[in-house]
């Protein structure tokens, strides 16, 4: 019994499969045979074509950038001794010549005043020597000894004057504090990093800009640059410098000194940068809408008869609605601007008007 009823199971499983690939060959005959029907009543597609516009051009290009430090300068010590006083936290502004650090200095002070006293004597030694060898009462030997005497005392005090100046660390720029290594009752010793200074009264914008953009700037260039922070506001910079070398990605280090003397930028901050290129040579121009994908290895539809034929292009934004063709066009090709949705490669069109590009 159990056998007849395995049996009768399988076999209404078999019937039902047969049903079902029996109604799924109906299903696509009839897709197919509307298809045809569809395409036999509307075997064109209505396009709009243009002709591209042979022009010269003036383009911008934008690229995004980061604002950073104009320069980044390290205080260290020059002398050793324990510090009794530091001014200064991370995030504050210091001018240039503002004290610092303050180190214990009794006994710089103390060799300042000897070598100052060994100075004067040998001063006074080397001008007595000078007037008696006017009248030949020294000999050559003992002016020159008088002069090395007064030389190396001037040498030393030299030495310990500086000493002296160096208990009192300043900083050496106007800037904010980035960095902050030494505390109150640390002992220095010289060398020792104490403070990194970040420039801000100028800071770089920096971008990386493809090779087909960096051949067209140069130093002293204009630039206009947005801050994201700032919306709405629009600061000018100057090309300070471009890399000859280019990074994995093929881009140029390009940097633009922004000035900063109210300080509200700050290091960190992005934002866009935009050149403007002035130039007389002509450049086939299309609007963007003709191209689909990327700008830089799109592709458009050509009419060619009465059928449309794909084309890969090499373009360049020229402005939101316009590109730069650099390959793939000539200027009589009729190209589709409208009713690329429908197309593929050799399918029918009919072309509903024609035009060229507007300046």
């Amino acid at each position: 019994m159990k056998t007849l009823k395995s049996i009768a199971t399988v076999t209404t499983m078999i019937f039902a499969l047969i049903i079902t690939a029996i109604i799924l060959v109906a299903n696509r005959k009839k897709m197919n045979d509307e298809l045809a029907a569809f395409q036999q009543f509307n075997p064109v597609v209505p396009v709009e074509v243009i002709s591209p516009l042979l022009q010269a051009v003036s383009r911008t290009y934008v690229g995004n950038g980061v604002l950073q430090s104009g320069a980044e300068v390290t205080i260290l010590s020059e002398t050793s001794g324990k510090v009794l006083s530091v001014h200064g936290n991370i995030g504050e502004r210091v001018r240039r010549g503002q004290t610092l650090v303050t180190v214990e200095k009794e006994v710089s002070e103390s060799l300042s005043r000897l070598a100052k006293m060994n100075l004067e004597n040998a001063e006074k030694d080397l001008s007595r020597y000078n007037n008696l060898a006017g009248g030949e009462a020294v000999t050559p030997q003992q002016l020159e000894a008088a002069r090395l005497k007064y030389q190396d005392a001037l040498t030393q005090f030299t030495v310990a004057k500086k000493q002296l100046e160096n208990t009192t660390i300043r900083a050496t720029v106007s800037g904010v504090i980035s960095k902050r290594m030494i505390e109150k009752g640390s002992f220095l010793i010289p060398s020792l990093p104490l403070f990194t200074l970040s420039e801000q009264e100028q800071l770089i914008f920096l971008m990386h800009i493809p090779e087909q953009e960096v051949m067209k700037l140069h130093s002293g260039q204009e630039t206009r640059i947005s801050i994201d922070a700032m919306p709405g506001e629009v600061f000018t910079g100057i090309v300070r410098g471009i890399s000859k070398t280019p990074d994995l990605a093929g881009r140029y280090a390009t940097e633009v000194l922004l000035r900063n003397t109210d300080g509200r930028l700050l290091a960190g901050m992005s934002g866009r940068g935009s050149f403007r290129y002035d130039s007389e040579d002509e450049a086939l121009v299309i609007p963007r809408k003709c191209i689909y994908g990327s700008i830089k290895e799109g592709k458009i539809f050509i009419v060619s008869g009465d059928t449309v034929m794909q084309r890969r292009v090499n373009a360049l934004p020229l402005n939101e609605n316009e590109v730069i063709v650099i390959a793939g066009i000539r200027e009589t090709d009729r190209i589709v601007v409208s009713g690329q949705i429908n197309l593929e490669e050799g399918s029918k069109v009919s072309i509903i008007n024609a035009k060229k590009t507007r300046k």
